[in-house]
């Protein structure tokens, strides 16, 4: 007895060429059967089960077209079953790849499903061929007689929908699949080898390919200017266009592919020409009149979603320029050091923005000279580095464009309304910066330009304070017969490199050697320069015979000259004298300074004691009188000479004092004088967890080193 059934199937090789082959049988089938209304929504339902089992199966595929009483039935059958199809959260829009045909089978089918068998799989989707009487209730009988058979309609009407697709679908399908799917319908209904989309790229004012099928597979992403062939036309913007052989008429997208002719539609949104939509044949003349119309109708058509890929693909990658300049703000400022920072420039700009780049600053002639280079391919990088050093300007004009292939931009360092250098950034041949990357590269050429006049700054600052503490301190320290020295030397704050205490040691001739360690009120450079003053004006004075007191008169003498720009000193100042028998002969004047420690090291039971009587500080009164003093020493003593800031370091409340002093002196009994120096300091800074308040400096005079025992 017959079942009133019918099927026609064929099997097809698991290869991407099965789903145009499969459409066509699924064309030809339906149109012999006389579904014409169904068979738009059929073809494309059969074209995306195929799709789904190339992707996922892997295996040969059997297509079956099924005739039922009351509905049409499409199978697609393979031979994998354990590999489950992505159902469920999966087929949601927007989580991954897969899964796109089962969304459209859900949405353009009346039932569908999955069934697994041993050796084979089948996914099916149904479309109803009666349906309920509206608004009738169904008797209980149930019979024929209660239904209105009848074929459903058209899913949109005709010349709203060219392409058959469902509403419903390309709703729910993301903006990226919808543009594959529209070129691929488009490619089917011509039955064309190739067919592309071209958006519009706003960022740099061109068109890229957005979405291909068939043949067109390889010029993916690439991009035209708008004029060119194949793109929208700068004159006659919203009409189809047609070229009968692409060798008589090149079009350079295209070539490379085996294609003859081509046919083009403006995909033209609000007035606006936002895309072009081509199909394109490996016979020539293989297009009409009527095609190119019918292109354009698509073309209307699809234009709506067009606008909205095109504008949430603007959207998104403004978004990534606006995070990437945020990120590029943050990596400039991190840095104060003038080589880091325009490496760092180099690198934001290079590969993100441009294939390579030259930075050129001004020198002290305001002559820009080239400061760094980068390239994305390291072995260019000589040869850039060459190209744009023969391009740095004599005089103060901007820099040349550097012979090296690719377009180049230009753009100049400008930081508080002056110009403090150039920017030369290459990018690849006919990809010159334009529009909104443009303004992108100017908008972080002033980050870069600041962050680098800053950083120079910063660095002068540096050099003019590594400067200022070179003249506070000997550059050598001398060698005493007899005597070891150690010296310590540390300025408060974090970027300064000189303060207001100091320390010298220099001969004076006659087995005589002066010493000094002074501290002036306050820190910072000013503190620093009436440092230098008063170490200087010490050792000329102590050198050209002036015994110590009449000299440290003469200081206080020169301070109070200064008027306001003078500042208190206080100084220990003293004279070392190694006599014949090897002895030491110990003289000092303590003006308004912590007085010295001196350490009995030949005897450890001894206590350290201060030596010296504490006398008016330099700067204070316009006259004074200095006592000179002669400190008793014997042969293995150690004389140590602090500022305040050791001594007032504080841990909140307690202070370092005598005592941190006098314990780190106790504990390096046997230490030589450079490592006492060290320990102290390291001891000051460890005592407390906040930033030193002080500059701070140590002098270390181990008498008769020779006959001290050495750890």
């Amino acid at each position: 007895m017959s079942t009133g059934v019918t099927t026609i199937s064929r099997t097809f090789e698991p290869a991407p060429t099965s789903v145009g082959e499969a459409r066509h049988f699924a064309r030809r089938v339906l149109a012999d059967w006389g579904f014409d209304d169904l068979l738009d929504d059929a073809v494309l339902l059969t074209s995306e089960l195929v799709t789904n089992a190339v992707t996922h199966a892997g295996t040969p595929m059997t297509v079956a077209v099924v005739r039922e009483e009351d509905r049409l039935r499409i199978d697609v059958f393979d031979q994998h079953p354990t590999r489950v199809l992505p159902v469920g959260a999966n087929a949601h829009p927007g989580t991954g790849e897969h899964g796109r045909g089962l969304l459209i089978t859900s949405a353009l089918s009346t039932a569908w499903g999955v069934e697994y068998r041993k050796d084979h799989k089948r996914v099916w989707a149904a479309f109803a061929l009666v349906e309920e009487t509206l608004g009738a209730e169904a008797p209980a009988g149930g019979g024929p007689e209660d239904q209105d058979v009848r074929r459903r309609g058209p899913a949109s009407a005709a010349g709203q929908d060219p392409l058959g697709l469902s509403g419903l679908a390309l709703n729910q399908l993301p903006l990226a699949d919808t543009l594959e799917l529209v070129v691929e319908q488009t490619r089917d209904r011509f039955g064309a080898d190739a067919a592309y989309l071209l958006l519009e790229d706003e960022m740099e004012d061109r068109f890229v390919v957005a979405a291909t099928s068939g043949s067109a597979a390889p010029i993916q992403g690439r991009g035209v200017r708008r004029g060119e062939a194949g793109a929208p036309s700068l004159k006659a913007s919203f009409r189809p266009l047609s070229i009968g052989d692409l060798r008589a008429t090149p079009v350079e997208l295209l070539r490379g592919l085996e294609l003859r002719s081509l046919a083009t539609a403006t995909v033209a949104f609000d007035g606006r020409v936002i895309g072009t939509l081509a199909i394109a044949q490996a016979e020539p003349g293989a297009f009409t009149t009527e095609d190119g119309a019918q292109l354009q109708r698509i073309a209307d058509w699809a234009a709506p979603s067009v606008d909205r890929a095109s504008t949430r693909a603007a959207d998104t990658e403004r978004r990534a320029w606006l995070a990437f300049q945020g990120e590029a703000s943050v990596m400039l400022a991190s840095s104060l050091d003038l080589e880091t920072t325009t490496a760092m420039t180099g690198q934001i700009l290079v590969p993100r923005l441009a294939t390579w780049c030259g930075i050129y600053l001004n020198d002290a002639r305001e002559q820009p000279r080239l400061q760094f280079a980068w390239h994305a391919d390291e072995h260019q990088l000589d040869a850039v580095q060459e190209a744009l050093e023969r391009a740095a300007p004599d005089g103060r004009e901007a820099p040349a464009e550097p012979d090296f292939p690719g377009e180049v931009a230009i753009l100049p360092l400008e930081a508080r309304n002056r110009i403090i250098g150039w920017l030369t950034l290459g990018r690849p041949a006919g990809q010159p910066l334009r529009r909104e990357r443009l303004l992108v590269a100017e908008s972080l050429t002033r980050r870069a330009a600041l962050a680098i006049d800053n950083a120079r700054a910063h660095t002068e600052l540096q050099d003019i304070g590594q400067s200022l503490q070179r003249s506070l301190l000997p550059a050598v320290l001398p060698e005493i017969p007899g005597v070891d020295i150690g010296v310590g030397y540390e300025p408060t704050g974090e970027f300064n490199d000189a303060g207001g205490d100091f320390y010298d040691i220099f001969p004076l001739g006659a087995g005589r050697w002066g010493f000094m360690v002074g501290d002036v009120c306050g820190v910072g450079p000013e503190a620093a320069a009436v440092a230098g003053m008063s170490r200087h004006t010490v050792r000329a004075l102590m050198r050209a015979g002036i015994p110590i007191a009449p000299t440290l008169e003469r200081l206080n003498a020169a301070i109070c000259d200064e008027g306001p720009r003078g500042r208190f000193v206080t100084m220990v100042c003293g004279t070392i004298e190694v006599t014949a028998a090897s002895r030491f002969r110990l003289r000092l004047v303590c003006a308004g300074h912590p007085p010295p420690f001196l350490v009995t090291r030949s005897q450890p039971g001894l206590p350290t004691r201060r030596v010296g009587r504490p006398q008016v500080l330099l700067g204070v009164v316009d006259a004074v009188d200095y006592i000179e003093e002669e400190v008793a020493v014997t042969r293995g003593d150690r004389l140590v000479v602090v500022t305040d800031g050791v001594l007032e370091r504080r841990a909140g409340e307690p202070m370092f004092e005598e005592a941190g002093v006098e314990a780190v002196l106790a504990a390096g009994i046997g230490a030589g004088a450079q490592a006492v120096a060290d320990r102290l300091l390291r001891a000051v800074a460890d005592f407390s967890t906040t930033p030193p308040s002080d500059d701070m400096a140590v002098l270390v005079l181990d008498l008769g080193k020779g006959a001290v025992s050495q750890p």
